[in-house]
C-alpha cells in the first residue's frame, strides 16, 4: 500500500531564484532530434534555393548582372547613413542638400551646379542673391523673391525693367509683378546691391531661349525646397572646394545619393560577400559549386559545426550581393541558419550522429569486448543538449516577435479592420490562382451571396489577426497544438493562394521548434516488428571490432545484435531468415534489413560502393576466400 503524503512527509518544494528561472528558460536540456529535423528541412530548402540560383548565376550575382558589381561596390562603400542630433531637436546642422528625384529635373540642377564658377569669389558673388533670400526667417520671403525672379524668364530687357523698378522704387508696368515687399522696403543702397546680386545670379542660370525647361527646373527646385533644405543647398554651393577633383567628387556624390558626405554619420554598408571579390564567370561557377557542396554536407549533417558556419556565411553573402531581390524568404532562411549554427544541430538525424555512434561503439568494444550500459544508452537516443535547447528557444522567441510585429503592423491598415485585406489578395491576379477558371468561379459564387461574402472576408482577415497577435502568447499555454494547427493551415493557405511557397515552408519549419520533446523522434521510430539480424565478430581483433561498431552505427532501431565469437576469421551477418553472410552479399542483406538503410539501397548500384563497404564490414585475411552463405540464399538477397 502506497504511503500517503502528509505535511510532515511531503518533500520540500525546490526554490529557484529569478536568475535560475531565467537560465532554465533559455537553456533547457532538450532532445536534439527536433533541432536536427529543422536542420534537415532547412538545408533542403536552402539547397533548392541555391540550386535555382545556378540557372541565372551571372544575372543574379555576376559582374554585369541585374544589379551590377559597379553599383553594389559603390553602395557598400558610399551609402549615406544619417541620424538626427542626440541632444538638439533642431536638425539644421545635419540637413543635407537635395536635388530633384526625377531624373530629367535632377540633370538640370546638377548641370547648373557643375556650371557654377570654379573661382570661390565669383561663385559666391553669383549665389549671393540666393543666400540673402534663403537667410530670411520668414518662410514666405524666399518664395516671393524666387517667383518674382522667375517671372523675368530669359529676356534681358525684362530683367532690367524689373530690377529698375526695384532700385528706383517706381511702380511696375501694367501686368508686371511688383518686387517683393521685403526687398522693396530695403534702403536704396541695399536695393542696389540686391539688384546687382540678382543680375549675377541670372547670368549663371541655364540660358536657352528655344527650351527654357532647364532654367525652370532649377528655379522650381529652389521654390519647392523647404527652408532648411534650401539653406543646406545654398551652403553646399557656397562651400564647394576649389580643387576640381574634390569638387567633382562632392557633386557626383550629391547626384548619386542625393546627400552630402559631410552630413552623414558614416558611409557604406558593413556587409560581406564572396561575390564582391570573385567576378570571373568560371571562378564564380567553381565557388558556387563549393557552396552547394557545403549546403549538402550541412543538410546531411556532416561536420555540422563547421559546415553550419560556412553555409550561413555563404548564404548571407548571396543576400548581401543582391539585396534588391531580398524578401521574406531570405530573411527566414537567414534566421534559421543562424540559430542552427548556434545550437548543435548535428547531434541527431545526421552523419555526425552516425560517426559519434561508431566511435562510442568502437570504444566500448575496445574496453570490454561488448556494449556497456552507458554506451547502450548513448546509442539508443541522442543525449539531451542544452545547446539544442538554447537554439530551439531562440527560434521560438524570434518566431513570436515576428508574429507580433506582423499582426500589429496589419492593424495600421484599414483593410484589416474592415476585413477586406485577405479578399483583396485572393482576387489579385498577380499572386493568386486567378488564371484557373474554377478558382474564379468559386470567388464569383462567394461574392454573389452577400452574407457569405462578408462572413468569408471577415473570418479570413480577423482569424489572421488572431493567429498573429494572440498566437505568440497562446503558444506557451495548453493551446499550443491548436495554435500550431491554425498557423500551419494559414501558411499553407498563403503558399497556395499567393505562391510564396518557400517563405511559408520556412515559417512552418520555424513552427517545428514548438513541438514538444520526443514528438519528432517518436514519429520517426520504426515501431515493433522490424527485422532482426545478428553480427558475429571476434572481440579480440581490432579490425573485427571496427566492423561490429560500423554495423551498430548504422542501426538506429536496435535491429542488430552483436555476437562475440573468439577466433572468428571474418565477421558474419545472419539475417532474419537464418542465412549467414561474410562477403559483399552481406552488405545487401544489411541494407535491406535495417530501416534507416533500406531507402538508401540504391547507392549499392554505384560501382565500387558495395566492395568498399564489404571490406569494412567483412574484412578477411589476405589471400583468404570469403565463405559462401551457410544457408540457401533467397533470390532476392543475391
Amino acid at each position: 500500500m502506497a504511503s500517503e503524503l502528509t505535511p510532515d512527509t511531503a518533500p520540500e518544494p525546490v526554490y529557484r531564484s529569478p536568475w535560475q528561472k531565467w537560465v532554465a528558460f533559455w537553456f533547457p536540456a532538450a532532445d536534439p532530434t527536433t533541432l536536427g529535423f529543422i536542420r534537415l528541412t532547412t538545408g533542403l530548402l536552402v539547397l533548392y534555393t541555391h540550386l535555382a540560383y545556378s540557372v541565372d548565376l551571372q544575372q543574379f550575382f555576376g559582374k554585369h548582372g541585374w544589379y551590377s558589381a559597379a553599383f553594389i561596390e559603390r553602395e557598400r562603400k558610399e551609402y549615406p547613413w544619417q541620424v538626427s542630433p542626440f541632444w538638439d531637436w533642431n536638425p539644421k546642422d545635419v540637413v543635407p542638400a537635395k536635388v530633384p528625384d526625377f531624373p530629367h529635373r535632377r540633370k538640370a540642377v546638377v548641370d547648373f551646379i557643375r556650371g557654377l564658377p570654379a573661382d570661390e569669389a565669383q561663385r559666391k558673388r553669383a549665389l549671393e542673391f540666393l543666400r540673402r533670400i534663403s537667410a530670411s526667417e520668414n518662410p514666405d520671403h524666399p518664395l516671393e523673391a524666387l517667383n518674382w525672379f522667375q517671372s523675368m524668364r530669359t529676356f534681358p530687357e525684362r530683367r532690367d525693367r524689373y530690377l529698375n523698378v526695384l532700385t528706383s522704387g517706381s511702380a511696375p508696368a501694367k501686368d508686371e509683378p511688383a518686387p517683393p515687399a521685403f526687398l522693396a522696403a530695403l534702403p536704396p543702397e541695399a536695393r542696389q546691391q540686391v539688384a546687382a546680386d540678382a543680375r549675377a545670379f541670372w547670368e549663371v542660370l541655364p540660358l536657352n531661349r528655344a527650351d527654357n525647361s532647364a532654367r525652370a527646373y532649377v528655379l522650381n527646385h529652389f521654390v519647392e525646397l523647404g527652408p532648411e533644405f534650401r539653406r543646406a543647398l545654398v551652403n553646399f554651393l557656397y562651400t564647394l572646394p576649389s580643387d576640381p577633383v574634390e569638387r567633382a567628387k562632392r557633386i557626383d556624390y550629391l547626384d548619386y545619393w542625393n546627400n552630402e558626405p559631410d552630413k552623414v554619420v558614416r558611409t557604406g554598408h558593413s556587409i560581406f560577400s564572396i561575390w564582391f571579390h570573385v567576378t570571373d564567370p568560371t571562378q564564380m561557377a567553381l565557388v558556387h559549386a563549393a557552396v552547394l557542396v557545403a549546403i549538402l554536407l550541412f543538410t546531411l549533417g556532416l561536420f555540422t559545426r563547421v559546415t553550419s558556419v560556412l553555409v550561413w556565411v555563404a548564404v548571407v553573402g548571396y543576400i548581401h550581393r543582391t539585396q534588391q531581390v531580398l524578401f521574406g524568404m531570405d530573411t527566414m532562411m537567414n534566421i534559421l541558419l543562424f540559430y542552427l549554427m548556434i545550437g548543435n544541430s548535428g547531434a541527431a538525424l545526421s552523419l555526425d550522429r552516425v560517426i559519434a555512434r561508431y566511435r562510442a561503439a568502437r570504444a566500448s568494444l575496445a574496453r570490454t569486448g561488448a556494449i556497456d550500459a552507458p554506451t547502450r544508452a548513448f546509442l539508443a537516443v541522442p543525449p539531451p543538449s542544452k545547446g539544442a535547447g538554447f537554439a530551439l528557444r531562440l527560434i521560438q522567441v524570434h518566431f513570436c516577435f515576428i508574429y507580433v510585429a506582423a499582426g500589429l503592423s496589419k492593424l495600421k491598415g484599414p483593410a484589416w479592420w474592415d476585413g477586406h485585406a485577405v479578399w483583396d489578395v485572393m482576387v489579385n491576379p498577380e499572386f493568386t490562382l486567378m488564371q484557373y477558371e474554377w478558382y474564379e468561379r468559386v470567388l464569383r459564387a462567394v461574392a454573389n451571396i452577400k452574407p457569405l461574402y462578408y462572413a468569408a472576408v471577415a473570418l479570413s482577415s480577423w482569424s489572421t489577426l488572431f493567429i498573429e497577435i494572440a498566437g505568440p502568447f497562446l503558444l506557451w499555454t495548453r493551446l499550443r497544438w491548436f495554435i500550431i494547427f491554425l498557423a500551419t493551415a494559414m501558411h499553407a493557405g498563403i503558399a497556395v493562394l499567393m505562391g510564396l511557397n518557400l517563405f511559408e515552408l520556412l515559417m512552418i519549419v520555424m513552427l517545428l521548434a514548438f513541438l514538444p520533446d520526443l514528438v519528432i523522434r517518436d514519429r520517426l521510430r520504426g515501431g515493433t516488428g522490424l527485422a532482426k539480424v545478428t553480427f558475429a565478430f571476434d572481440p579480440g581483433s581490432a579490425v573485427s571490432r571496427r566492423a561490429a561498431a560500423l554495423a551498430l552505427a548504422a542501426d538506429t532501431e536496435g535491429q542488430v545484435a552483436l555476437t562475440p565469437d573468439s577466433g572468428l576469421v571474418t565477421p558474419a551477418l545472419t539475417d532474419a531468415g537464418g542465412t549467414r553472410y561474410s562477403d559483399a552479399r552481406g552488405v545487401t542483406a544489411l541494407f535491406r534489413a535495417l530501416r534507416v538503410l533500406s531507402p538508401l539501397a540504391f547507392v549499392l548500384w554505384v560501382p565500387g560502393v558495395r566492395g568498399i563497404l564489404a571490406k569494412r564490414l567483412f574484412p578477411a585475411p589476405a589471400g583468404s576466400v570469403p565463405p559462401a552463405p551457410t544457408a540457401s540464399t533467397p533470390v532476392g538477397a543475391r
